[in-house]
């Protein structure tokens, strides 16, 4: 009897533990659940509804991640933080915008971004009753017969049949393409022979800084492209600020006098 009665108190004790144990797993593994990322896919179109290529989507106050839409607008954003995010949307010759989104811990959300199309200030083309003073492509002119570098034409962008920006340039020498980290696309990356410094080249669009990147850019869109690699080739006017900058590219869009 004694025996049957130490062994219940036994029993009783270890369901006591147990008990115990799942009380205070369980607010972990709740806190666990309610902290697992989330994922956005969707698709970023025009007032149409037409796809956008080259769109990039970004998150306030969250740098870790950014993406391009793909040939029909799509996009995926993984290992984002659940709740309330403020997503960034922007494309050359769209309004910038900003949408928000309510993601769930563990869970995949659906959106759409529709963007809104604008026009693009270009630098201006001068004409008179008789004849054209100026074009929109003369400093890519005036660079490609004095300065150092590698300069491409709409037609040799044809010829190479790109699709993106980074198609055109593939193969220039001193231009390394490696996969992006987050989204799609080609990161552009410069180096000058064995041992060179690594170089994420300066953008710039018809000579202005540009925040993104060439793959922005489908290279319907392109008319002409300056590839600078090295200090030593960069234009001074390319760097007016002094700063350095390691190797640079410079991206003209089509003829604005043209219909596209």
């Amino acid at each position: 009897m004694r025996l049957r009665i130490a062994v219940c108190r036994q029993f009783v004790a270890v369901c006591a533990a147990v008990r115990l144990v799942s009380a205070q797993q369980a607010p972990a593994d709740a806190a666990r659940r309610d902290s697992l990322p989330a994922t956005l896919i969707g698709r970023v179109t025009d007032s149409t509804g037409i796809g956008l290529a080259g769109a990039e989507i970004t998150v306030a106050k969250f740098d870790k991640a950014r993406t391009v839409s793909g040939d029909s607008g799509e996009f995926r954003l993984a290992g984002l933080p659940p709740g309330t995010l403020v997503f960034n949307v922007r494309r050359l010759g769209f309004e910038a915008a900003t949408f928000t989104a309510v993601l769930h811990s563990g869970r995949t959300g659906r959106a759409k971004f529709l963007l809104s199309a604008t026009a693009q200030p270009l630098p201006a083309v001068a004409v008179s009753d008789t004849a054209e003073k100026s074009h929109w492509l003369d400093q890519f002119d005036h660079r490609r017969s004095s300065a150092r570098g590698t300069f491409l034409t709409r037609a040799d962008i044809v010829r190479r049949n790109a699709r993106t920006g980074t198609d055109a340039i593939r193969g220039v020498p001193g231009i390394r393409l490696a996969p992006a980290r987050l989204g799609g696309g080609n990161t552009v990356i410069m180096t000058r022979g064995a041992g060179a410094r690594t170089c994420y080249p300066t953008m710039f669009v018809h000579g202005v800084p540009y925040s993104g990147v060439l793959d922005d850019f489908i290279a319907d869109d392109i008319e002409a492209i300056e590839i600078y690699v090295g200090i030593s080739e960069i234009p001074p006017e390319l760097d007016k600020n002094g700063k350095g900058i390691c190797g640079a590219i410079v991206v003209w869009t089509r003829d604005p006098r043209k219909a596209p």
